[in-house]
């Protein structure tokens, strides 16, 4: 049975791949938060699903990491801040953890161990093929408002691009996001427009994670839903 961690599992889009997943009982997810209590509260799910592993504690913990992503298929990197705060780097820590931990699964399971696909959570703002559909003077405020977080999830896409040689990552650049029901998804490579929602986004990252073929791998993903499609790189 397939096995995904998800890092952030009490954040909005962490949530919400915790609910994509378990539509299928065939999906086993280890989840690491911070808070086992704020996980149960937000995601009732997580604590009444015996396909659901609670992994609580510090972001800076390598080895409770390490349990967490240990034979998985895929780890998604969902941890963020809210806000646009100078000098943030939870992004970055969040790649480096997870590196950190997967050289210790190698080092400890050996070379040729099977190692999960990482797939990053970023912004389109990053990718500017993917804010064509974004008017020029709200592209320019939002580059200013939220600068900051913008700097973080540039400088994790940055590392983990530089682990190329040993480390599968696809990087996941949605727009605007919506509190909205699971429409259903495609997946094209020509269009690129907003918003969609969450739980959307989440299945996208779930189809992207499940592909086989390598035809994502190390590319920036635009998911667009609903009718509309999901934009690759």
């Amino acid at each position: 049975m397939p096995s995904y961690a998800v890092m952030g599992a009490t954040g909005g889009i962490g949530r919400s791949l915790v609910q994509v997943l378990l539509q299928s009982p065939k999906n086993r997810i280890n989840a690491y938060c911070r808070s086992r209590a704020k996980l149960h509260r937000l995601c009732p799910e997580t604590a009444k699903s015996d396909e659901v592993r609670v992994f609580e504690g510090r972001l800076d913990d390598v080895s409770l990491i390490a349990d967490c992503l240990r034979n998985t298929r895929a780890v998604f990197l969902a941890v963020s801040v809210p806000d646009n705060m100078p000098g943030c780097t939870l992004a970055r820590q969040a790649a480096s953890v997870a590196v950190a931990a997967l050289r210790q699964i190698r080092a400890e399971d050996g070379p040729h161990t099977r190692l999960p696909k990482v797939i990053l959570l970023s912004s389109a703002s990053l990718e500017e093929k993917f804010t064509g559909d974004v008017p020029a003077f709200v592209h320019w405020l939002l580059d200013r408002a939220v600068s900051h977080l913008y700097e973080d999830l540039a400088g994790a896409e940055a590392f983990l691009r530089e682990q190329e040689s040993w480390l599968c990552t696809v990087f996941v650049k949605p727009g605007g996001l919506v509190h909205d029901r699971q429409g259903g998804h495609e997946v094209s490579t020509t269009t690129a427009k907003t918003p969609l929602s969450f739980l959307d986004l989440a299945a996208g990252m779930v189809e992207v994670a499940d592909d086989d073929k390598g035809q994502y791998d190390m590319k920036s993903a635009r998911l667009l839903f609903h009718g509309i499609a999901c934009t690759m790189a």
